[in-house]
């Protein structure tokens, strides 16, 4: 028996592989702030900022870029079509999208900015994590449910 794997096959495991490192990764950032969050360590909040910022930047932006793309090629070699399950995924995407780029990433910039200023210990500094905390569980909310979306698929 052949192993004959075909490039939508390819496309959609590569899809899958995205989506786990993105979904869980986020996931995995609000665990490691918990850590950090009660840390006495000096510095390990901001440094947590630093580090979540860096993973944010590198590996979640091009990794959401590639789902997104690999999504649309799915939904055009696959012929699934702009049903309401691949909608509700666009719109949760968008969402995390403009959330990134409007807040998420100009808020990490005023954090590292007030740590400069104030220091990493600062009741600022504090609240502008976990602020941009609370703002990234409502993320991960919706990203979970996105998982959801697309393993049920409703509306096909």
């Amino acid at each position: 028996m052949a192993l004959a794997v075909t490039t939508y096959e390819w496309a959609k495991a590569f899809h899958v592989f995205a989506a786990v490192v993105w979904v869980g990764g986020a996931l995995m950032i609000q665990i490691l702030a918990l850590f950090a969050l009660r840390s006495k360590l000096p510095g390990r909040k901001a440094e947590f900022a630093r580090e979540a910022e860096w993973v944010g930047m590198r590996v979640f932006l091009p990794t959401t870029l590639v789902l997104v793309a690999l999504g649309f090629y799915l939904v055009h070699e696959g012929h699934w079509g702009y049903h309401l399950w691949v909608i509700l995924a666009l719109v949760g995407f968008g969402l995390s999208f403009v959330t990134g780029l409007f807040f998420l990433g100009p808020e990490s910039g005023r954090i590292a900015k007030a740590i400069g200023a104030q220091g990493p210990e600062a009741d600022e500094v504090t609240m502008r994590i976990k602020r941009i905390l609370t703002v990234s569980r409502i993320e991960v909310a919706i990203l979970i449910l996105l998982v959801f979306d697309m393993v049920i698929k409703p509306g096909q």
